[in-house]
């Protein structure tokens, strides 16, 4: 029973394992890509609300 419970235990932690490493590697690119668009000033317009905001008073 013991052996079964490991087996079972060690092919769960590898899904787990793959999971976090799949998540870190896509965080990763999204943040890559984010950062290379905010570059560009047309993208950094849409990311970005206080580009559009700077130097814009709220109140005449």
């Amino acid at each position: 029973m013991t052996s079964q419970y490991n087996d079972r235990f060690r092919s769960f932690s590898k899904r787990v394992e793959k999971g976090i490493m799949i998540g870190i590697v896509v965080c990763a690119i999204v943040l890559t890509i984010g950062e290379v668009l905010i570059q560009y000033a047309p993208a950094r317009l849409v990311l970005i609300e206080t580009e559009r905001l700077e130097g814009v008073s709220r109140e005449p």
